[in-house]
């Protein structure tokens, strides 16, 4: 028997040994009301009149059926939709824009539950290492595959997401040549706005070549000419960049579980996908809004200029802007690599992020934490 019920029956004891209410409150160090209750509940109730009931309502009131079924059929009509997703919150805003007063989010996930509609999220872990923030109006970058058309044709794709408005751009491309991922973020900001930073991981493709590992590719010589800053994240982190992660993630179950006859097509429901995503699609970490509420809300866009051309190898001595920014994480070997060369740093910096800041120009490698110079390398890079 539980606590509360023995005091309970105690309080009764002493009640039909003639006890006042108050002084059985003072004996026990409880209220005289509580007292009461369980007096008249002795009194008007049988034999179980001490146990505890449920506090939930008698009366539940449940969604009309008709409200269900269309929480139903509108989950439907969006899971079938090869672009758009369909958890509550995208099921919230589509009975909205059709007219329909929608119940609460928490009523549609519960309905969604009761009809096995619900997908298990796995709970994030933050690790106990201090990481830096990203600046504003950076974008971040990814590859996709290798992928597979019927035949065997390869192909990868190139997203690319706004971090602040996750306005997004995916690019099917043959290879992942420097050409093919630069016309591609080429695109991307001729169609919607050229960032200060753009995030992205160590892929070879990104950098250069092993050949000439100090020698920048394509991609980063056109994002310096253009005022853009790379941000490189540390090696083997890639939730470091988790917005272009989970974005891929809704690209793999949505655009790339269509089927595609051939390269065409896969370019024209690229197309579609973004103009869908880019219109319709919510997320709960921007307040519920769309990428295109959200371009209205957060700064002014700069799009590249349709004339722009694409050199084949912009002059790094002739561009204004020339600092590359890379994120790295120093373990016990103090050793972090930039460029596919090895840095040795000072042991107060174990186990601990830094920014680690190239200067082109200057040949000069600064190691940054909390906004300070801790170290600075001479780093030689050709220019031409």
């Amino acid at each position: 028997m539980a606590k509360e019920e023995v005091l309970r029956k105690q309080a009764l004891e002493l009640y039909l040994q003639g006890k006042k209410e108050v002084v059985i409150a003072r004996e026990l160090g409880l209220t005289r009301q509580w007292v009461h209750k369980w007096v008249k509940r002795y009194e008007t109730q049988g034999d179980d009149w001490y146990c505890s009931r449920s506090h939930a309502p008698h009366n539940r009131r449940s969604t009309p059926t008709g409200l269900e079924a269309q929480v139903i059929e509108t989950r439907q009509i969006l899971f079938q939709s090869p672009y758009l997703e369909s958890g509550a919150y995208a099921i919230w805003h589509r009975m909205k824009e059709q007219g329909i007063v929608p119940p609460s989010v928490a009523t549609i996930n519960r309905i969604l539950r009761k009809h096995g509609m619900t997908r298990k999220k796995v709970k994030y872990q933050k690790s106990g290492v201090e990481y830096l923030e990203l600046p504003m109006n950076t974008q971040l970058m990814d590859l996709i595959g290798p992928r597979y058309l019927r035949g065997g044709k390869r192909y990868y794709l190139l997203t690319i997401i706004s971090n602040d408005t996750r306005h997004a751009g995916v690019y099917p491309i043959p290879s992942k040549s420097g050409y093919n991922i630069t016309q591609s973020v080429i695109s991307f900001w001729k169609s919607y706005s050229v960032p200060d930073f753009l995030q992205m991981d160590n892929e070879l493709s990104f950098k250069g070549s092993n050949r000439h590992p100090r020698g920048l590719g394509m991609l980063l010589r056109t994002a310096l000419e253009l005022d853009v800053t790379p941000i490189f994240i540390p090696v083997r982190e890639p939730w470091r960049n988790g917005v272009v992660e989970r974005f891929n993630q809704l690209v793999e179950r949505t655009l790339l579980l269509q089927k595609h006859k051939d390269f065409d097509e896969l370019i024209d429901h690229s197309r579609e996908f973004m103009e869908q995503h880019n219109k319709h699609h919510t997320y709960s970490t921007m307040q519920h809004k769309t990428p295109l509420e959200l371009d209205e809300d957060i700064f002014p866009l700069t799009p590249l200029r349709e004339d722009y051309i694409l050199k084949e190898r912009p002059e790094l001595d002739s561009i204004h802007l020339n600092e590359i920014h890379f994120i790295r994480l120093v373990r016990s070997d103090l050793k972090i690599s930039v460029l596919n060369t090895e840095i040795c740093v000072d042991a107060s910096l174990m186990y601990t992020y830094v920014e680690v800041i190239l200067l082109i120009n200057e040949h000069v490698l600064l190691i940054k934490q909390d906004n300070r110079v801790v170290q600075r390398f001479e780093f030689l890079m050709p220019l031409s």
